[in-house]
């Protein structure tokens, strides 16, 4: 509509109010002249920073299928621009109304309506960093995702114990799907769009994780065939020395030790898969938790629990290729350093040295 025809559309609306004298026909386009100047006022003031001196960076989410005037009032709602209607306007201007793009993106207040335009055009869709640390359960996992990526903890954590339901989990175990993924998300400092799904991140660190594995331990498959280890019990055993050791050095020691007592038909004995039952560390574990009844309980039944029972570091999956030391029993010196023994009695001599 040009101003010619908005002036028509003008007139024909305030002919009856004002009437057809020159004084009406005068004030009716001296009105106009002046609804036109605050309009376009409020066009150029739209197009100006809401605040040039704003230091401000705001993180916004654009939906997908959002039209141009709703991108303007989350925009004008987040306090980033002047005015919605006049952000619409000024994409139909520019032609670029159906070119927005969805995600999230870092804006400030000192950006012109171009610079913010711009950026949705381009799809300058922001990243956010979070870290999985080492020994994380999938409990810790699903509670960081809630907390950096605003993801449900609820929807993350039945994906996850349940991977049969993930339409792409065969691309990553071919011979046996686990009854969960505990274990096999790795820890590491990630840097992902912020418009993932819970889906799409249990496949970024799966794959991370096999593709750390290729990279760390290049013959890892050749490994555990020669020991007659499958994924799972590496995985699995792995976990147990990530939570039993705070010191890389410690990490042969502790798997050896546990390798050593499944050969003999020891039961591990594992304080740490104990608490993996409670979901959390408890200070000091009484003689009734050692009877809890549960197959992750290493204290009352044999061999490896049924699953792992956290992500282990590379440093805790080399520990269990490559074990050290002919130990059978370790406890703790309370630093986070452990003695060794190789027998019951010397083994008692130490925990006797702790009490003290």
């Amino acid at each position: 509509m040009n101003l010619k025809e908005l002036w028509k559309l003008w007139n024909q609306k305030l002919k009856k109010k004002i009437g057809k004298t020159k004084i009406g026909k005068k004030s009716s386009f001296l009105l106009f002249l002046a609804f036109l100047s605050v309009f376009i006022f409020l066009v150029l003031l739209s197009f100006a920073p809401k605040n040039l001196n704003s230091k401000d960076i705001i993180l916004v989410y654009i939906p997908q299928g959002s039209s141009s005037l709703e991108v303007g009032k989350i925009l004008s709602k987040k306090g980033i621009i002047n005015w919605d209607y006049g952000f619409w306007l000024w994409c139909k201007i520019l032609g670029v109304e159906r070119k927005l793009k969805f995600g999230y993106y870092k804006l400030s207040p000192q950006e012109d309506l171009f610079e913010i335009i711009n950026k949705l055009i381009k799809g300058t869709v922001e990243t956010l960093k979070f870290t999985i640390p080492e020994g994380s359960t999938l409990e810790n996992i699903a509670d960081i995702l809630e907390s950096k990526l605003h993801l449900s903890k609820e929807t993350f954590l039945k994906l996850a114990e349940n991977p049969k339901n993930l339409g792409k989990i065969k691309d990553y175990f071919k011979d046996e799907i686990p009854t969960t993924l505990e274990g096999y998300l790795f820890p590491a400092t990630y840097d992902v769009p912020l418009d993932l799904k819970e889906e799409d991140i249990i496949y970024i660190l799966l794959r991370t994780f096999f593709n750390k594995l290729d990279i760390e331990i290049p013959n890892w498959r050749e490994e555990l065939k020669k020991r007659n280890m499958t994924l799972k019990e590496w995985v699995t055993l792995a976990s147990i020395v990530e939570k039993e050791a705070k010191y890389d050095d410690e990490r042969p020691l502790i798997a050896g030790t546990f390798l050593n007592r499944i050969k003999l038909g020891y039961k591990l004995q594992s304080c740490a898969t104990v608490e993996y039952i409670y979901k959390f560390k408890k200070p000091v574990l009484s003689y009734n938790d050692l009877k809890i009844d549960s197959p992750y309980n290493t204290y009352i039944y044999y061999g490896l629990p049924p699953s792992p029972i956290c992500s282990p570091s590379i440093n805790s999956l080399k520990a269990v290729l490559y074990p050290q030391g002919d130990y059978l029993f370790f406890v703790s010196k309370g630093d986070g350093r452990h003695y060794f023994s190789k027998t019951y009695e010397e083994h008692l001599r130490f925990q006797r040295s702790n009490e003290k």
